[in-house]
């Protein structure tokens, strides 16, 4: 019976050796994306964009959920695009080289105001055109009508303060700011007459960087009957010996 004994004792501090090893925890990653949302009225003829100058919109992403562990950072990247449309027309009497400057200030913010990024894409599109055609049409030899001009840039922040982190943990959706101005221009070395229109959008990846919460492995619910065995085994040894 003692050898019967030393068997199962030694079977179950084996289990408990492994139910050590996959208690170990591992980092994992949860991530979300979102977009600026603008207007949908057909007044932009650029899906996703809005118009510069009067964005201040907030852009919704998903909470962290603390039932699945303890959260250890959040990292957000933060995309931002210009699209533009411009028209010139050089009135001098001489050819001239044209330059839109694309551009606009996008700035993305925490609720408290804590800018996230802030950053102004740019992208500079030259044209050559001819002496004034005696007609301010932006076309012609002397204008010109272009569209769908883009410039782009990104920027990421990790987040890793306690007090910080409890603002993204939690149910529902937490609302960052995204604002965006032009800045764009049009330039010669004549007498130019011009117009530019710029649109902006944005887009926003949060991921969430966590603990799992530990669950016991199949194989410590299995080593957890093996000891309860053990103990009635040792119990029953006990009551045979009185007996």
């Amino acid at each position: 019976m003692r050898r019967r004994f030393l068997s199962v004792l030694t079977a179950a501090s084996a289990l408990a050796g492994i139910v050590g090893i996959t208690e170990a925890a591992h980092a994992a990653t949860v991530t979300y994306t979102t977009a600026y949302n603008p207007p949908t009225d057909g007044s932009v003829p650029y899906a996703g964009f809005g118009y510069t100058d009067i964005i201040n919109a907030p852009v919704s992403i998903q909470k962290f959920d603390s039932s699945l562990g303890t959260l250890d950072s959040v990292k957000i990247d933060f995309i931002g695009d210009i699209k533009g449309d411009a028209g010139f027309e050089n009135r001098s009497p001489q050819a001239s080289t044209v330059t839109v400057d694309l551009s606009g200030d996008l700035k993305l913010e925490l609720a408290d105001g804590t800018s996230v990024a802030e950053f102004t894409p740019r992208q500079d599109y030259s044209y050559d055109v001819a002496k004034y055609d005696d007609t301010t049409d932006f076309g012609g030899t002397s204008g010109k009508t272009v569209e769908g001009l883009t410039a782009s840039q990104s920027a990421t922040k990790t987040y890793t303060d306690n007090t910080l982190l409890q603002s993204f943990t939690g149910s529902g959706d937490l609302d960052l700011l995204f604002s965006a101005t032009a800045k764009s221009t049009v330039s010669g070395s004549g007498n130019i007459a011009s117009y530019v229109t710029t649109y902006a959008k944005s887009n926003v990846e949060v991921t969430y960087d966590y603990q799992p919460r530990k669950v016991p492995e199949p194989s410590a619910i299995l080593g957890i009957g093996v000891m309860a065995g053990v103990g009635l085994l040792v119990q029953r040894n006990r009551t045979l010996s009185k007996a």
